[in-house]
């Protein structure tokens, strides 16, 4: 009789900093009922990863599920796969912390389930070929990643029915491929499809073996998915054709097929990750061009044959086509300097240095990662929580360093209750600015970009018409929104959103044209480079547009700290010999997380929401997010009108089309006049209250 072996593995994760709420709502509607149906049906072998952080919170809060588990890997129906603690992806992350945080899991799955794991799951199949060396030291003995990843390398379809051997440095590490196609079936087509499937992969040697290893939020969590594997029993089926099947589909746990069965060859595996994830990684442009030219290819039915030598773009691009992601994984690396030069490092420190590598919040595709702010602000909390466990700081410290590895030197200057990061090259705008004692970046806000998908809005169904369809479909195969008439929210900012952004504002500006990045700039300082002067002094020798002529004019800025209080201060330097009427406004992004709650809001004698748009005159300005404790006020050396407007994206998640708060521009603005090398001069200063 022909044969053939399954594996069969889900990865359960949620993102450091995720809601309490959506973590039970996945537990109650995917981990739990999942594991319950294993149980109805001890012959299925099945392995299961968790990511360390969503496992310490299942082993508090449902301890009883975590004995019933331990019960089904000492039966042998359950195999625990480990990984990186906090879910980084591992090739951008030191080795060292590739090590620690994979020891750090497996511990703790030994912990709890009385067995060392040796197989790995790779956050986002992210595979560069120097993690194998990693990966080896840290005790794994084989790793599940995508067919895509072989294909690339030149595998073709029916070479993938088994696993492979690689190596670095001597160092060696079996890998498995992930079958794209069962990927696609399951949950989502007939279970008869898939074992069709398998049949065809059935031997008369029986060594063939097809994987399946996917996320298990889409046993219950991913749109539609609950009501199709669980109410009308999808999963129950599905397990009951895998075993009325047993006598040539033989189930299996990958410890068990390593030991029984050789590997097929040596593989060298190039830089990659699944499929989508380099589509989505690619240049915003490119990924255009590259998506019309998968479709074109399917539409001519050349897509198959030509599929593995498509390759679309590498994981790190999303740390150049982002500047936020970028900034928080410098963020990271700057640390693990600190943290090389330190002694006695706390585990405390090292564990919350780790959590800040959580990679959901690093990348953007049809999940919302760098898009939500509350994972950006998490990342930030836990960063700057191990930069003071590492600092012990009662004076002003000032580096000077490549802080964003641009190839330019940024200004990094702190004391005990704050932080700011100086980029010159760029506006000679904050990065980043740290209030210590709430672990909170006041900053921490998200460009308006052109997102490829904003094409697809005018196809956006609504949740409740995906019901009526009575099926749930992949999150790939459906465009969904969560409310409709977002349209109005799509405008592209044309320089990127940091704090003490230099602008020159023409005539003809509005409120309405400055809030959709619509606007007269009259000067050339908003996205150009500054020099340094020294420490905490920055100048530009720029122009202003009067009168049909560029006229020079110099901006220079000074950065103090004191205790809770930074202070901007402002000269500006007419260099023509002409008058020079001048509108001026200094912008900064504020986020409170949340554009219409009463707890988060800004207040200069009226108290508004934060996603207030208007304007008024005042010389100060207090700025609130009760829930994280952030008090923060502005205070000007003279009255300014005051440009406010709440800053919106719209991103495309697993939920669909979305409005997302992304902060609050604030620019206090004020109209002069400049005599032939006349200056002037003023301050702004932000104080932690």
């Amino acid at each position: 009789m022909n044969t053939v072996n399954f594996l069969f593995g889900i990865h359960n994760h949620q993102p450091v900093g995720n809601f309490d709420f959506v973590i039970e709502d996945a537990f109650e509607k995917s981990y739990k009922p999942f594991v319950e149906m294993l149980e109805n049906h001890p012959k299925i072998k099945v392995a299961i990863h968790f990511t360390g952080w969503l496992l310490e919170k299942i082993e508090k809060k449902h301890p009883d599920y975590i004995k019933k588990l331990r019960g089904l890997v000492e039966n042998g129906q359950v195999e625990i796969f480990t990984g990186g603690f906090y879910e980084p992806i591992i090739p951008v992350i030191p080795e060292d912390d590739r090590i620690g945080q994979i020891k750090k899991l497996s511990d703790k799955v030994e912990e709890l389930f009385g067995k060392r794991p040796r197989g790995m799951w790779l956050a986002e199949r992210v595979w560069e070929p120097q993690i194998v060396k990693s990966l080896a030291l840290a005790g794994i003995e084989y790793v599940v990643v995508d067919d895509t990843h072989f294909k690339n390398a030149g595998h073709y379809e029916d070479e993938l029915v088994g696993y492979y051997t690689t190596e670095e440095e001597g160092y060696t590490l079996k890998v498995f491929p992930i079958s794209k196609r069962l990927r696609y079936l399951i949950p989502f087509e007939d279970p008869k499809e898939t074992v069709e499937l398998l049949k065809t992969y059935a031997t008369p040697e029986g060594k063939n073996v097809l994987v399946m290893f996917d996320d298990g939020e889409k046993f219950g969590v991913w749109p539609g998915t609950y009501e199709q594997v669980y109410n009308k029993k999808w999963l129950d089926s599905f397990f009951n054709a895998l075993e009325e099947n047993e006598d040539w589909l033989h189930m299996s746990n990958f410890s068990r097929y390593v030991d029984s069965a050789r590997p097929l060859g040596r593989t060298y595996l190039p830089i990659s990750s699944y499929s989508e994830m380099m589509e989505w990684s690619l240049p915003t442009r490119a990924r255009a061009n590259f998506e019309s030219l998968i479709s074109e290819l399917k539409k001519d039915g050349k897509y198959d044959s030509m599929e593995m030598f498509l390759k679309g773009g590498l994981w790190r691009t999303f740390l150049a086509k982002y500047t936020e992601s970028n900034l928080m994984h410098k963020k990271v690396l700057y640390l693990h300097e600190l943290i090389k030069r330190g002694t006695n490092l706390s585990p405390e420190t090292l564990d919350e240095y780790w959590k800040g590598q959580c990679n959901d919040v690093y990348w953007h595709g049809v999940f919302g990662g760098l898009y939500l702010p509350h994972l950006r602000a998490a990342v930030y909390k836990h960063l700057i929580r191990a930069e003071k466990l590492i600092d012990s700081l009662n004076e002003v410290k000032v580096e000077r360093l490549d802080y964003d590895k641009d190839g330019f030197e940024e200004i990094v200057m702190k004391n005990r209750d704050l932080g700011i990061v100086v980029d010159p090259d760029y506006g000679g705008r904050i990065l980043e600015i740290d209030l210590k004692n709430e672990e909170y970046n006041l900053i921490n806000s998200l460009t308006r970009r052109y997102e490829v998908y904003h094409e697809l809005m005018p196809q956006a169904i609504t949740h409740e018409q995906l019901k009526k369809m009575g099926q749930a479909k992949t999150i790939h195969d459906v465009v969904l929104t969560k409310e409709e008439g977002l349209e109005k929210y799509l405008n592209t900012d044309w320089y990127e959103r940091f704090a003490f952004m230099d602008h020159f504002f023409g005539n003809s500006v509005t409120l309405n044209g400055y809030s959709a990045s619509r606007y007269p700039e009259q000067g050339d300082f908003v996205n150009q480079p500054y020099e340094i002067v020294d420490e905490s002094t920055i100048v530009r020798h720029g122009h202003v547009w009067l009168g049909a002529e560029w006229l020079p004019l110099d901006v220079e800025k000074t950065f103090k700290l004191r205790e809770k209080t930074l202070i901007v201060s402002y000269k500006i330097h007419n260099k023509s010999n002409r008058m020079m009427p001048l509108h001026f406004g200094s912008e900064l992004t504020i986020n409170l997380m949340a554009g219409n709650t009463h707890d988060r809001y800004f207040d200069w004698g009226e108290k508004n929401f934060a996603s207030y748009k208007g304007e008024f005159d005042s010389d100060k300005l207090l700025a609130v997010a009760e829930y994280e404790g952030v008090f923060v006020s502005m205070k000007l050396s003279e009255k300014a009108k005051f440009w406010m407007y709440p800053i919106y994206t719209i991103s495309y998640s697993e939920g669909g089309f979305e409005k997302v708060y992304q902060g609050t521009s604030v620019t206090p603005t004020w109209k002069f006049e400049l005599v032939p090398n006349g200056e002037k001069t003023f301050w702004i200063e932000l104080t932690v209250k």
